[in-house]
This record gives structure tokens, C-alpha cells and sequence, in this order.
């Protein structure tokens, strides 16, 4: 993550924009994962945005299916119900003790994963980090479903993208670590597409392929450990009977890569 000084900096800099001009209304991302609370999810999202083959969009499209269709895409992802990363269970990709969930990507809950041989890609992940990733789209599915949707497009972005732990997400080359699995096997692309990075006015820093316009507002969880800026509203949405911090964050500038591969 960038210093201090320099954030302090983006923030003084970019501040009078809260203060003086109207939210510029872009395509933001619906789901802003916290790499830092989930380093090893980000790492297998990273890769299949990045380096999967085929690659996945950072775009996905939530169809609100039913518990079957949940089932049999987990189970196209190699995820199901006694899958190689449970307790007692082996298989490619198995890592033992402390990383018994499986995490695929596209997620379940999206028609991306086409099942049967929807060529998802999934990695074992310690459950309390695909716990944090369950409730962040949880929070967003429910915001969905309040506003009427039953179906909607789900954009994605890398919230602290070179946080400890955290591979694939800096543009690193794509040579798999031996727990990216995808069509049960280990595979990887030939070319390596580069994602662009973001400062935020709350002062985390944001990763995603695609272009993100300067000055646009996304809504995304707060982290414990966060002080955020008076200037961005904040508030508590209920999510699983627990109330979980928001706050309308602002992207306020591009940085280039070397900066965040410099402090990681």
C-alpha cells in the first residue's frame, strides 16, 4: 500500500472535489473486495481475471439461481460438497489444514459459471477469508434484490491490491503456484494481461482490468482497521443479522504499478 505522506497527499489534493462538484456518474463496481482481509481469494480472482485459461471478466452477471443451480455450478468449479479441499480429501490443488474451502471463480451465483465444463477456476482458501468474500456479495446481491432486480450485472474491483499474501494482482508474471486449478488441472495462458491501479479518497488503493473514471463514487464495505475522511458518508447496512460499515468512497487518481510493488 502507498505511504502515509503520499496518500495524506492524494487526499489534500483531491479533497475540494467532494466539496465542490456533483458525483460523476460512471460505471463503478458493485463489489469491492478488501485484499487485505481476504489475500489468498484475491489471489485466485486475480488469476482468473488474469491468467486463467480462458481468463474470466471482471464483469460477471448475477442471475439469482436457485440452490440446485448453485450446487451443480460448484460442482462444474470442482467445488461441491466433499471437494479435494475438505478434511480427509486430496486431489490437484490440495493444500491440507487451514486451507479447507474451496473458492471458484465466477462465483456460483453468476451465469458465468455455465455448467457442465464452465472452465471455472478455484483454489483452497483458508474459510475465514471465503466467509469475508460470501458477505461482501451478499451485501450486494441484497441491495439488488431491495431495488427489484432479479438479475443484474456485477463488476468487481481489488480493494488493497498489494497487500501481503496477495499474489497475481500487481501485473506479477503468470506462473502458477500449484493451487490454481481450472479443468483439474494446473494451467495458465500464454499472455499476460495488466491490470491499472487506482488512489481513493478514503485512501485505499484499487486494482481492476478495466478503465475506472477519475472522480466516480462506489459504495463499498469498511474495515476495521480503517479511519475514514469526515468528507465520505458512512453508514451501517445489515448483512447475515450483523451490521456492517459502508461508505461512499471516490476515485481520485491513477498510480502506476512500481509504486505499490515498491512498499509491498
Amino acid at each position: 500500500m502507498p505511504s502515509k505522506i503520499f496518500c495524506a497527499t492524494i487526499l489534500f489534493g483531491f479533497a475540494f472535489i467532494a466539496w465542490n462538484t456533483s458525483p460523476v456518474m460512471a460505471s463503478p463496481p458493485d463489489v469491492t473486495f478488501l485484499c487485505n482481509r481476504m489475500p489468498e481469494v484475491c489471489t485466485n480472482m486475480c488469476w482468473a481475471v488474469r491468467c486463467a485459461n480462458p481468463t474470466f471478466p471482471q464483469t460477471l452477471n448475477w442471475d439469482d439461481p436457485d440452490d440446485d443451480t448453485r450446487k451443480e455450478r460448484r460442482k462444474s468449479a470442482g467445488c461441491q460438497k466433499g471437494n479435494k479441499c475438505n478434511k480427509g480429501k486430496s486431489g490437484v490443488g490440495n493444500r491440507g489444514a487451514g486451507y479447507r474451502d474451496c473458492d471458484e471463480y465466477p462465483f456460483a451465483s453468476t451465469s458465468d459459471s455455465t455448467y457442465p465444463n464452465g472452465h471455472q477456476v478455484s483454489r483452497c482458501v483458508p474459510r475465514g477469508q471465503n466467509g469475508a468474500q460470501g458477505n461482501a456479495l451478499k451485501q450486494a446481491y441484497g441491495r439488488f434484490r431491495d431495488e427489484g432486480y432479479t438479475s443484474h450485472s456485477l463488476k468487481i474491483n481489488f480493494g488493497n491490491p498489494g497487500s501481503s499474501g496477495v499474489n497475481y494482482c500487481l501485473n506479477e508474471a503468470c506462473r502458477n503456484d500449484g493451487y490454481e486449478v481450472q479443468d483439474k488441472q494446473l494451467k495458465r495462458r500464454d499472455e499476460d494481461p495488466s491490470f491499472r491501479f487506482y488512489t481513493t479518497m478514503s485512501g485505499i488503493v484499487l486494482g481492476s482490468i478495466d478503465e475506472d473514471t477519475l472522480a466516480s463514487n462506489y459504495t463499498r464495505m469498511v474495515d476495521g482497521f480503517e479511519t475514514l475522511p469526515n468528507e465520505l458518508e458512512s453508514w451501517f447496512e445489515e448483512v447475515d443479522g450483523e451490521q456492517v460499515k459502508m461508505v461512499n468512497d471516490m476515485i481520485v487518481a491513477e498510480i502506476p504499478v512500481e509504486t505499490l510493488r515498491a512498499v509491498k
